[in-house]
């Protein structure tokens, strides 16, 4: 399986987030995944996971087009997408799980990385413009990759918050907030002719054993691995640490 990055809004008693601050993100979210070329997985945050799902090819035609065209109708008479969703469930047209695909969430989502380290700056530039809309709510992030230095972060209000942890240790954590170097910077020149992550390869079983161990042996296409340039960077580049308003050291936790 490729690298991810999570997000969630826990539905922990304190956070807030209302359907119009949502209907902002939901825009901002089709704006970034239309931009921007996304070479293994697009930004993924919903507020409701949906059955059927409205982007598969495999489901019913009819049923689909009927949702559609209810959906369209429905937001253009002016209800958010949440009353949009509530609506259509209660018609009978769809299922839904309330919180995206995590449990316990307001809000949750994933995008497959793999090895582009201009996407998992992307998806957390995104996430650090969300907190800023929906100033109640705090944003939980994991990086199964190396972009995210401290592997975990919380966006609150376009500020950020990490923690000592197995994988980052209470100094380490501090030495890199100290120097604003929480997220790796990234050049995303070198990814402009990223290639697209590929879950075959073609050919395998005709190949000999030479053959297959060149394919596989560097297996950081997967993007697990360091894909920077020297100590956890690229020379020049991007750095999301310069928009973050402030560094924290601990979780944010409502008074």
């Amino acid at each position: 399986m490729a690298r991810k990055l999570y997000y969630k809004v826990a539905d922990d008693g304190h956070n807030v987030l209302t359907d119009e601050e949502w209907d902002q993100i939901a825009r901002l979210q089709h704006w970034y995944n239309s931009e921007f070329i996304w070479t293994a997985g697009k930004l993924g945050f919903r507020l409701f996971a949906v059955f059927p799902n409205t982007g598969s090819s495999k489901e019913n035609d009819v049923l689909i087009r009927q949702i559609h065209e209810r959906q369209k109708e429905l937001r253009h008479s002016g209800f958010s997408e949440a009353d949009t969703i509530r609506r259509m469930e209660a018609e009978g047209l769809i299922i839904s799980q309330k919180g995206g695909y995590d449990t316990e969430c307001i809000a949750s989502g994933f995008t497959r990385i793999a090895g582009n380290e201009y996407n998992a700056y992307l998806v957390c530039e995104f996430l650090l413009k969300a907190s800023r809309i929906a100033r109640r709510a705090k944003i939980d992030v994991r990086d199964e990759g190396e972009f995210i230095k401290t592997k975990s972060a919380v966006f609150f209000d376009g500020s950020v918050y990490v923690n000592g942890s197995e994988a980052c240790s209470t100094d380490y954590c501090r030495h890199l907030i100290d120097y604003r170097q929480v997220f790796s910077i990234v050049n995303p020149s070198k990814y402009d002719d990223h290639p697209y992550l590929r879950n075959n390869i073609p050919d395998f079983e005709k190949m000999d054993p030479e053959e297959r161990r060149a394919v596989v042996r560097d297996w950081n296409w997967l993007g697990f691995g360091d894909n920077f340039d020297e100590e956890g960077n690229d020379r020049e580049g991007l750095n999301l640490n310069q928009k973050v308003t402030n560094f924290f050291f601990h979780a944010y936790e409502k008074p």
